[in-house]
């Protein structure tokens, strides 16, 4: 009768040491892939929607000048501001709309990295050539001060972080908006 009894002691004993120890360094391993993982995501995340704000406020600005007739200037103030202001006739100004990159983004160049496939300009993170201010004109067009169409380029991203790089150009004629993200090599649409 006593057999039955030391069976059945052993069967509820539980996990060897062994076992554990398998099942710690397991978990370790998950969770230490995981953690660089999701590090990779969020700056993709952060760096996509920031993009995203900027290429917002400039379609906001453009359809505000197409629908109320009037140029809205659009000023990227560094490290990390854009504004958008209207023109009031027949003198003054009005704020239409402000925005701020968020998560430590701000206007800037990676050394080493090229210019964008249209090849608008590097010079400076926010590149409209030798423009001092830009505007959305009543036709839809980004003009210069003197009403003459321009084009630009603006580079953002996160200092030490090259992955969360981003361009985003725009041809002044038609006020075509394009994005772009870098992939460690290339600038991918």
């Amino acid at each position: 009768m006593t057999a039955p009894r030391q069976t059945r002691a052993r069967a509820d004993a539980g996990f060897t040491l062994l076992e554990l120890l398998l099942v710690c360094v397991m978990i370790t391993t998950l969770a230490a892939v995981t953690a660089g993982f999701f590090q990779s995501a969020k700056n993709t995340v952060q760096g996509d929607a920031n993009i995203r704000k900027v290429e917002t406020l400039l379609k906001l600005a453009r359809e505000t000048a197409i629908n109320e007739r009037r140029a809205i200037v659009v000023t990227f103030t560094p490290p990390n501001r854009l504004r958008l202001t209207r023109l009031n006739i027949p003198v003054g100004t009005t704020l239409v709309g402000e925005g701020y990159l968020e998560n430590n983004m701000g206007f800037m160049l990676f050394a080493g990295m090229p210019d964008t496939p249209e090849s608008f300009g590097r010079a400076t993170p926010v590149d409209f050539g030798a423009a001092n201010q830009i505007m959305f004109t009543a036709d839809g067009m980004l003009t210069d001060e003197l009403g003459n169409p321009v084009n630009g380029t603006v580079f953002l991203g996160q200092p030490s972080a090259p992955m969360t790089a981003r361009a985003l150009t725009i041809f002044g004629p038609t006020s075509t908006i394009r994005s772009y993200r870098w992939n460690g090599s290339a600038w991918r649409y």
